[in-house]
C-alpha cells in the first residue's frame, strides 16, 4: 500500500504542478515563519525541546487521522489520505521545472532572468549561494533533491508499514520550512547553529547518505566513491553542511560519467537526480513485493 500510495501521490504531485499550484502550501510557510519567531535564538536542550514541539505541532493531526485510517479503513481510504499528504509534503516546488527554466533562461541570454531562476534553486541559507557560478547551481540541484523530495520519500517508506508514513514525510517537510526560516531571521553569527538547523540534520543525515549512494550508481561510480573519500578528508567547519557536502562531493564525481555537453552542468546533474529517483522508485517496488510475498 505504500508503495501504491507514493506512485498515486508522484502522479498527483505532477498535476498539481503543472495546474493547480497544490504544493505552495502558504499557511505552512507563514506557520514556519509564526514558528521561527517564537523560537528565536532559544539553543541548548530548552531551544531543542521548544523547536521539537513547534515541528510536530501540525504532524500530531496528521498523524493521528493517519493511525486512524490505517487501523479502521486500510484500503482505499488510508491511500488516499497518504497520497494527497505526500503530495504537500514534496517539493514546495518542482525542481526539475525550475531546472529547465534556469537553462531555457541561460541558452536565450537572459542573465536576469537566469539569476532569478538560480535563485529559486538555491536557498537563502546554503554554503553554494557564496558562488553564483552555474557550479553553485549544480551543486544545490544535488542537495535540493535531498530537501525536497528524497528526504520525504525516505521517512514515508520508513515509517508506512506502521501506518506513519504520511506523518514522517510532513515532519520532514515541516522541519525544512522551519529551518529556512529560522535562518532566514536569525541574527546569530553565520558560523554558529539553531535548533531548527539541527533538527533538519538529524531528520536528512540518513537520506542523505542512501542519497548519496544512489549518486555514485546513477553515474561513474569510482570518481563519485574518490569524492566522498576527500570530503573526510577535508570536513566543512560547520557541522550542519556536512550533508550537503557530501551530497555535493559525491554529485560532482558522479558526473564524470553522464556529463551531457548540451545541457551542461545543471542539466547533467538534474539527470543524475532523475537516475537515483528511478533507482529508489525501483528498490522501493522490490521491498514492497518481498514484503507482500512473505
Amino acid at each position: 500500500m505504500t508503495l501504491v500510495a507514493l506512485l498515486v501521490a508522484l502522479v498527483l504531485e505532477r498535476l498539481a504542478t503543472r495546474f493547480l499550484r497544490l504544493r505552495e502550501a502558504g499557511w505552512l510557510e507563514s506557520y514556519s515563519r509564526w514558528a521561527a519567531a517564537a523560537l528565536g535564538d532559544r539553543s541548548g536542550p530548552v531551544g531543542m525541546l521548544l523547536c521539537l514541539m513547534l515541528a510536530l505541532l501540525p504532524v500530531i493531526p496528521v498523524a493521528a487521522i493517519a493511525l486512524v485510517l490505517a487501523r479502521a479503513a486500510p484500503g482505499l481510504a488510508w491511500l488516499g489520505f497518504a497520497s494527497i499528504v505526500l503530495v504537500f509534503s514534496l517539493g514546495p516546488r518542482d525542481l526539475g521545472e525550475e531546472v529547465d527554466e534556469y537553462l531555457d533562461r541561460e541558452r536565450a541570454g537572459d542573465v536576469e532572468g537566469a539569476a532569478r531562476a538560480a535563485a529559486g534553486i538555491i536557498e537563502h541559507d546554503a554554503a553554494q549561494r557564496r558562488d553564483m557560478r552555474a557550479e553553485a547551481v549544480e551543486d544545490a540541484v544535488f542537495v535540493q533533491a535531498n530537501n525536497r523530495v528524497f528526504g520525504v520519500l525516505f521517512w514515508f517508506v520508513l515509517l508506512g508499514p506502521a501506518g506513519l508514513g504520511p506523518a514522517a514525510a510532513w515532519l520532514f517537510r515541516v522541519s525544512d520550512l522551519l529551518r529556512r526560516a529560522s535562518i532566514a531571521r536569525s541574527r546569530l553569527r553565520p558560523e554558529e547553529t539553531g535548533c531548527a538547523e539541527r533538527l533538519h540534520f538529524a531528520l536528512a543525515w540518513a537520506p542523505a547518505r542512501l542519497l548519496a549512494t544512489s549518486y555514485a550508481m546513477a553515474g561513474s561510480f569510482e570518481d563519485a566513491r574518490r569524492g566522498w573519500r576527500e570530503l573526510y578528508g577535508t570536513l566543512p567547519s560547520r557541522l550542519l553542511e556536512r550533508n550537503d557536502q557530501l551530497l555535493v562531493h559525491v554529485g560532482r564525481g558522479a558526473l564524470g560519467g553522464v556529463a551531457d555537453v548540451d545541457r551542461g552542468p545543471v542539466g547533467s546533474a538534474m539527470r543524475i537526480v532523475r537516475r537515483a529517483l528511478v533507482f529508489w522508485l525501483t528498490a522501493i517496488a522490490l521491498l514492497s513485493l518481498v514484503a507482500w510475498i512473505a
